[in-house]
């Protein structure tokens, strides 16, 4: 019983989405939901911790792996603006597109962006600011 309310809290607080159940699926049976989510990895990051979980048991399809990798990208996962294509930047941050071309087209004008703030020059500030966790510069 108390497995099943657990399994029930975490499938609640995690967002709705696709790769959800994939998550629920693949990552319940080892991980809490803090464990889960306490990280805010790029997509490479979660790809790597995706694979050492297979290396060690977790079971999945191709495809179900994708999915969670994709899912915790999009909801716990940080962005690296130095190397996303807009449409990226737009699919994991959820800025705007005319936001994502900016940063892009400054990236490529003046080089890699050396910490969050830096994206201020070329989107609102606290646009940014209610985004910096999931922005990435490395």
């Amino acid at each position: 019983m108390l497995f099943i309310l657990l399994l029930a809290s975490i499938a609640q607080d995690l967002p709705d989405g696709p790769g959800k159940a994939e998550v629920l699926k693949v990552c319940r049976d080892c991980h809490d939901l803090d464990t889960i989510t306490v990280e805010n990895r790029t997509k490479d990051g979660w790809k790597k911790t995706v694979a050492k979980m297979v290396d060690r048991g977790a079971e999945g399809t191709d495809e179900e792996f994708e999915a969670v990798v994709n899912y915790l990208t999009k909801n716990f996962g940080r962005i690296n603006v130095n190397k996303a294509s807009a449409e990226e930047i737009v699919a994991g941050i959820d800025f705007s597109a005319k936001e994502a071309e900016a940063i892009v087209g400054y990236r490529e004008k003046n080089g890699p962006y050396k910490s969050w703030r830096d994206l201020t020059k070329v989107i609102d500030s606290s646009r940014v600011e209610a985004k910096k966790n999931h922005i990435a510069v490395e």
